[in-house]
């Protein structure tokens, strides 16, 4: 592959990384929201907590394995 061809595909995972994190940190405060307002119930919520740590989680290994960012 090609220089910038590397660069781009570094680039786009990157992008893919920090949405991950955004997405885990976003999904919280909906569910706990949606939860005092009674539209889910305790379990629900709990389930989307877990689903977020696993977004940011993910989204945290796919950044730690390109090196932290773009260069």
């Amino acid at each position: 592959m090609s220089e910038a061809n590397c660069s781009a595909n570094v680039l786009s995972m990157y992008s893919i990384a920090r949405a991950l994190q955004i997405i885990g940190l976003t999904i919280p405060p909906l569910a706990i929201f949606a939860q005092l307002t009674e539209r889910i119930s305790l379990g629900q919520m709990l389930g989307f907590l877990v689903a977020a740590i696993a977004f940011f989680g993910i989204g945290y290994l796919m950044q730690a394995y390109l090196g932290g960012g773009p260069k």
